[in-house]
């Protein structure tokens, strides 16, 4: 399990936080304090040799939606605020999203970013299409931009976003837990997929990873795609109505941290658990349960922790001046995922909760 828990990369830490979150206007909390960290910490999620040029930095970091997947990353970012106010250096940040994943309310909270001079504006981008245009427009202005977490524009769509910190392949985690899916059902049968927001980059990748992977097996049909848009009752509905309709569904591929969550309770609730093979994301509570349960089979667990830190870190030396080409830090900083099953399940709940 050690390699496991390195990938995790210290969200045991969550609690060790305390966070001020409220609907569409998060603040950084002044007052958090971050006890010390554990074995479980990443030896690269620490001040490293870099001295800021300033004594003190601003940045705006605004996500996809208000959700506990968001409450890790904030985390990492807490405890390198913490980290850099010991060399002496301040660091603010607000740290904002829409309640729903919504790509034109998001916008608006670009714009008003973009209005107030922060030294950075990082975002998890809902919608490239309606975002890059903007995002460019402020670069233009002279405010640097990021992205970050699941919601990437690289500049292959056009986008001159400067840096990536996140998971770089959404896709290969959709595609293992296609593979892992595929297995387990013995390559035959029906399978319905949960397919989350359109638009959301995270979610477009993971489903051509579960595409590719179920074109290889002639044998396994897709009966049912269905966007639930990171709603955990959507997500209910939606499997229930497929558990009615497909009475031989032998299982529920899931791509966000929501709807496992509710393919779960529609699957428990019909008394099919185990025989319904349920394949999702990330690392909520709830889920970690029903994975304990034996209601999921397996989750694809992304290192929130490395996200937020490494995004602290990447922000002072952009607001510093400084590009990949520097050598400072990469255009794309990959933090990782790791699969875990039913007996990992509850040392994850432990450690995390």
């Amino acid at each position: 399990m050690k390699a496991k828990k390195l990938a995790i990369i210290a969200l045991v830490l969550i609690f060790a936080v305390t966070s001020v979150f409220a609907a569409g206007t998060q603040e950084q909390d002044k007052k958090t304090e971050v006890t010390g960290r554990t074995e479980m910490a990443s030896a690269d999620a620490k001040v490293d040799d870099y001295v800021p040029e300033s004594d003190s930095y601003r940045f705006s970091y605004l996500y996809k939606l208000i959700h506990p997947w968001y409450d890790a990353i904030k985390v990492g970012l807490d405890a390198a605020v913490a980290d850099y106010a010991e060399k002496g250096v301040t660091v603010e940040y607000e740290y904002l999203a829409p309640v729903n994943p919504d790509g034109v309310q998001q916008l608006n909270m670009i714009e008003a970013a973009a209005g107030k001079g922060f030294d950075v504006i990082a975002v998890d981008i809902t919608n490239p299409d309606v975002a890059v245009p903007v995002l460019n427009e402020i670069m233009d202005n002279g405010t640097p931009v990021l992205t970050f977490a699941g919601g990437d524009a690289s500049p292959d769509s056009g986008s001159n976003r400067i840096a990536f910190i996140g998971n770089v392949d959404n896709k290969g985690d959709g595609a293992a837990l296609a593979e892992a899916l595929a297995k387990k059902i013995g390559y035959e049968g029906q399978v319905a997929a949960l397919t989350g927001t359109i638009g959301a980059p995270s979610h477009e990748q993971r489903i051509e990873g579960f595409e590719e992977v179920m074109a290889k097996y002639p044998k396994i049909e897709v009966v049912a795609r269905q966007r639930d848009n990171d709603e955990l009752e959507k997500a209910i509905t939606m499997t229930e109505n497929i558990i009615q309709r497909y009475p031989k569904l032998k299982g529920v591929w899931a791509n966000n941290m929501t709807n496992p969550i509710g393919a779960a309770v529609a699957v428990d609730s019909a008394g099919k658990a185990g025989d319904i093979i349920i394949v999702g994301m990330d690392h909520d509570l709830r889920a970690l349960e029903y994975l304990r349960d034996g209601v999921i089979y397996t989750l694809q667990i992304q290192n929130n922790f490395d996200m937020g830190y490494e995004l602290i870190r990447t922000s002072i030396k952009v607001a510093d001046g400084h590009r990949p080409d520097s050598g400072l830090f990469p255009e794309l900083h990959n933090v990782g995922s790791t699969t875990i099953y039913q007996e990992d399940a509850e040392e994850y709940i432990d450690l995390l909760y």
